[in-house]
């Protein structure tokens, strides 16, 4: 049989991710909680052997990062890494993903299309789906065709299974079993029936001693510092030691003791030997995420277990909790005429010291007449000096210090734009411009192209069986080195005033956005996303705010200080 002839690519211009040789890859897996547990399931260490096996035999994606959510639905975009990996993509930082199959990036066909066929090519991100054999960086319509097929299947699955599933957990909570991931602290799940509850005698005895605080008037900020000062587990600190759970990514403040965990401690009926389910909800159907449903809507099936607490003392704690609240609406109500604000920092206004995003809390002045707002390390107001140190900045002063430094930035970016670029017009103006120099950095320029386009090319052939993977390897390695080399020369060959065209060139996108937001005199949120990446508050007060555009500006200080020295 005779071989195929490959013809050499042409050249065309691209962008940067379509002319790269190496792609910065991350790898996405995705596990729901239905899937969670099944013998038959697709665990996320499978899902990333999979997808590690590919990138073995594909020397031009070099591996980033991992992004794994576990526990989530597929119906919805929304989901903690999946955020952070479209992060890094709009960062740069990524332009590669991959995933095991279709439906690990989403069940949603409308969403998931959408993201291939809109996101993908706007966003320059090569997209690889392993087990379809779908890679955008070489896709013909006969794969879009498939892709939608199988997009829509997935929607399918995932609303078919939200429809057998939901009926039959509600069967049997209103059956009397017990569905959670995990027993109620103080409890344990019989281990020759995981849907019923037993006493724990280690934990027992704190679940008691937390209901006897209560209900002598202590509050719940105080019971929680009493517990971590005494060192008595939490529940994620519990789990996580006795095995329960293995994979805890929240190894910090989350195994403390804190407000929440004891809120839903003090207020759940199960302590009295009751079972309270369905109070969250969530529909793969119709898209809804995960809410709080009405009380009259949640199973509640009576004496399904033995009791931790009595009636009399439970009663007395509910006292207690209804009494604050209605003490702290009242006060909240005493003060409704004051104002409120959001926070337009959201998560890029963290911790200096233990990296949590700071929160926004309203202060109220003795008079009620005032409201002050301040940004405080919720870390610290939790647990004190057990896990981070004071630190909070009131609002007012934060704006003034980010609006001053974004004013300071954006002149010296401008002002350094405008001083390199009359540089490089100087410094043209007085050279004798080497006419063969230019040419052959053209030529340099067009025989890169050329190579790159070969690179490119060695996928399709190794793909068609024209290569074997080795050869497809030592190829691409080979016309790395040769790129390599033809860009060295480029750089031998370029003017200094060339350097600094091109840093200008590149700034000009950030100075048309300054023209937007160069005279606010308001903090927004529009205004913190255009621009800031991370801002730090530490305990001396200091603060720290690192800008989108810092690596753009340190590039036009770069070649300004290279070509003042060329000029003077």
């Amino acid at each position: 049989m005779a071989r195929k002839k490959r013809t050499a690519p042409v050249a065309v211009e691209a962008s940067p991710q379509e002319t790269s040789i190496t792609f910065n890859t991350g790898l996405y897996a995705r596990l729901s909680v239905l899937d969670n547990g099944k013998a038959d399931g697709d665990p996320i260490e499978s899902q990333v052997k999979i997808m590690e096996q590919y990138l073995s035999e594909h020397s031009e994606l070099k591996l980033v990062d991992q992004y794994l959510d576990n526990g989530y639905s597929g119906v919805s975009f929304e989901r903690p890494q999946w955020e952070r990996l479209m992060d890094d993509v709009k960062a740069g930082k990524i332009d590669c993903i991959i995933v095991k199959d279709l439906s690990r990036l989403g069940r949603n066909y409308i969403e998931t299309g959408n993201f291939l066929e809109r996101i993908c090519p706007n966003l320059g991100i090569r997209f690889i789906s392993v087990n379809d054999n779908y890679d955008t960086h070489n896709i013909h319509s006969r794969d879009e065709l498939t892709v939608s097929v199988k997009n829509i299947v997935n929607d399918y699955y995932a609303k078919d299974i939200s429809m057998k599933s939901g009926a039959a957990l509600k069967a049997k909570r209103q059956n009397g079993d017990y569905i959670g991931n995990y027993a109620p602290h103080g409890y344990r799940k019989d281990p020759e029936n995981k849907n019923r509850l037993l006493v724990d005698p280690e934990t027992a005895p704190v679940i008691q001693q937390i209901y006897e605080w209560r209900a002598q008037g202590l509050g719940i900020g105080t019971i929680a510092r009493m517990l971590n000062e005494r060192d008595i587990p939490s529940p994620g600190r519990y789990r996580f030691e006795h095995g329960i759970i293995t994979n805890n990514n929240k190894k910090g403040s989350a195994l403390l003791w804190n407000r929440h965990a004891l809120s839903d401690i003090l207020r759940n009926i199960a302590y009295i030997g009751h079972l309270a389910q369905g109070k969250c909800t969530a529909s793969l159907i119709r898209g809804i995420p995960v809410h709080r449903t009405p009380e009259s809507e949640w199973d509640i099936v009576y004496n399904t277990h033995a009791p931790i607490v009595s009636q009399e003392l439970f009663d007395r704690v509910q006292a207690v909790n209804e009494a604050n609240a209605k003490a702290y609406k009242a006060a909240y109500g005493t003060c409704s005429h004051l104002p409120t604000r959001s926070n337009p920092y959201r998560e890029k206004l963290v911790c200096g010291d233990c990296g949590t995003q700071l929160k926004l809390y309203r202060s109220i002045s003795h008079d009620r007449k005032k409201a002050y707002f301040v940004y405080i390390c919720p870390t610290y107001e939790e647990h004190r000096e057990l896990r981070c140190t004071k630190k909070s900045i009131r609002c007012d002063d934060l704006d003034a210090a980010v609006l001053q430094a974004l004013r300071v930035q954006i002149e010296l970016f401008c002002n350094t734009q405008a001083v390199l670029m009359k540089l490089a017009e100087k410094k043209a103006s007085g050279r004798n411009h080497d006419t063969q120099a230019k040419s052959e950095i053209q030529k340099l320029q067009q025989e890169i192209k050329r190579k790159q386009g070969y690179a490119l090319a060695l996928y399709e052939d190794y793909k068609s069986g024209l290569l074997t993977k080795e050869e497809c390897v030592m190829a691409r390695e080979q016309y790395q080195k040769e790129i390599e080399a033809l860009r060295e020369q480029v750089e031998r060959l370029e003017c200094p005033e060339d350097r600094a065209a091109q840093a200008v060139e590149k700034s000009k996108e950030w100075v048309k956005r300054f023209e937007e937001y160069r005279y606010a005199e308001l903090i927004s949120q529009e205004l913190i996303s255009a621009f800031v990446d991370r801002i730090q508050v530490w305990a001396d007060g200091s603060i720290k705010i690192t800008f989108l555009f810092d690596n753009e500006l340190k590039a036009l200080q770069a070649q300004h200080k290279l070509l003042r020295e060329e000029v003077a």
